[in-house]
């Protein structure tokens, strides 16, 4: 009973079967006609023995085994698949998509996608993309797309029938390069031994491989049954395991060259980032250990900067509060008080100088930048100090020219009295000469005395002095206004410096950039 069953079962099985060939018009009798083409391998090809072989055979021979669908083939050249399809001589193929034929044949969804690569000989030197074509001699297999392509790039044009010709020779070097998809390329250069031509991709749309027929149909039956085979793998089973065995056939030695090279930047690269690193982190704790150190020299240095007249007016105070009332002579009573109001002159100036030092180097710089007469804001500087020249010292002013220049006057105020008032106090014969120039695309300003000049402590340091142990010298130093010169115009990415010979002058510059009018 059981038996009979299972072959009842198998014959309506079988009768289904036909009956779905049958409602597109194939069966036994009258099997679908495939086209194949006669050379195209690795995707479809006749062997010697004149079997069908490649890729779609493959997945050809599962698709109408799933459908049911009774075939056989009909090879034929490349050049006339195309017409056996469109006219009906063959009921279904397989060829790329074109939107030329879209109106009168029926495309499939896309089985996989064909990529480009230009081939061409190793030992070629000129460069094979999409820019620099023009005047090459490059083969291909007929395509709308690519002779448009390669007009517009100026080529010399080859369209041929015989791939494998064509690679050929361009091997021996009749073609500059030859254009076909990458499977191809790959394929005939390892079949035919062509170890002289390599391959590269192009940046060419690629295009979509197809089953086409006139049968719409036909076409819809094979597209819902593709989308099941897509999803259970059988696709990528069929062309990937081959298409994996084609890419190990041959390795180019310029491949295993740019591994190697990569390899090795890279590890010189991590060599690098670690021994820069090194070095980044040795400044970095030698930055610290100078910040420290001056951060100790600093505070030593403005500890002793107070306590000296700090000390002075308390010692008075202390002297004059111990001492009975009428027992010092009014003159010595009023020199103390004259020491007491000095010494806090002192303090006072130099608290002012550090907060001005400090709220300088803390907040920055705001520069109002306006238009400047130099010459005339010189002039004014000079009166200012006028009055202040010792006994037969005389102020010049160097320069006559008009300079007018886009600045910021009240930081040039505050350099260039520095500079002269400096000038002034430690010129007790001689003159003073305060000159200016435009210079490198900036302000020159130079003020030169015939004074006591630097001594040798001073000379290194002398806008930093509390920066450095050996330099500060209370009754020699200039105070703190050189090194609030120094922050503006470092603020301002000017420069700063000086040239003395003690006992013989000193000529204090410094040079701003700025723009200048006229």
């Amino acid at each position: 009973m059981k038996i009979k069953l299972l072959s009842l079962f198998l014959l309506l099985l079988s009768l289904t079967t036909l009956a779905k060939a049958e409602n597109l018009g194939y069966s036994k009798f009258e099997p679908l006609k495939i086209g194949l083409d006669l050379d195209y391998a690795p995707l479809e090809y006749v062997d010697d023995n004149g079997r069908p072989q490649g890729l779609d055979v493959e997945l050809t021979q599962v698709l109408m085994k799933r459908l049911n669908i009774p075939y056989t083939y009909s090879p034929n050249s490349w050049e006339d698949i195309s017409g056996d399809v469109i006219s009906g001589r063959v009921g279904l193929g397989m060829m790329v998509y074109s939107p030329y034929r879209k109106n009168i044949v029926n495309y499939s969804r896309a089985v996989f996608h064909l990529y480009y690569q230009v081939v061409y000989r190793e030992d070629e030197s000129e460069q094979f993309d999409m820019r620099h074509l023009e005047g090459k001699s490059i083969a291909y297999m007929s395509s709308r797309p690519i002779t448009d392509t390669l007009t517009k790039a100026g080529a010399v044009l080859h369209v041929v029938r015989d791939l494998p010709k064509a690679l050929k020779d361009l091997s021996g070097g009749r073609y500059d390069a030859v254009i076909c998809f990458r499977y191809q390329a790959k394929y005939h250069i390892h079949h035919q031994n062509l170890k002289n031509l390599t391959t590269e991709d192009l940046t060419l749309t690629p295009r979509e491989y197809c089953y086409v027929s006139v049968n719409r149909e036909l076409i819809r039956v094979i597209d819902r049954e593709l989308i099941k085979m897509e999803k259970e793998g059988v696709i990528d089973e069929i062309y990937g395991d081959y298409i994996s065995k084609l890419d190990s056939f041959h390795m180019p030695r310029w491949v295993w060259l740019t591994i190697g090279s990569a390899i090795l930047l890279a590890f010189l690269a991590l060599f690098l980032q670690q021994h820069i690193h090194s070095r980044r982190l040795h400044r970095e704790m030698l930055r610290a250990q100078k910040s420290e150190q001056l951060k100790t020299v600093f505070l030593a240095n403005v500890s002793h900067a107070l306590r000296t007249p700090l000390n002075a007016i308390i010692g008075f105070s202390d002297m004059m509060l111990s001492m009975p009332e009428g027992t010092l002579p009014p003159s010595e009573q009023q020199e103390m008080l004259n020491q007491i109001h000095g010494n806090g002159e002192q303090l006072l100036y130099f608290i002012n100088e550090l907060l001005q030092l400090s709220t300088i180097q803390s907040n920055g710089i705001d520069f109002q930048l306006v238009e400047c007469n130099i010459g005339q804001l010189i002039s004014e500087y000079a009166k200012l100090v006028q009055t202040d020249l010792q006994e037969g010292v005389t102020l010049q002013i160097g320069t006559q020219q008009e300079v007018i220049a886009i600045t910021d006057p009240n930081h040039l105020r505050i350099i260039t009295m520095h500079l002269l008032s400096n000038a002034v106090k430690h010129t007790t014969q001689g003159s003073i000469t305060i000159s200016y120039r435009t210079q490198d695309g900036g302000l020159y300003i130079e003020v030169k005395d015939t004074g006591n000049g630097l001594p040798d402590s001073l000379k290194d340091n002398i806008f930093m002095l509390l920066s450095d142990k050996h330099t500060f010298v209370q009754e020699q130093s200039p105070g703190l206004g050189l090194s609030i010169c120094k922050a503006i115009i470092d603020a301002a990415h000017g420069k700063i410096g000086v040239e003395s010979t003690e006992g013989q002058g000193a000529t204090f510059w410094f040079w701003i950039p700025c723009e200048f009018k006229g």
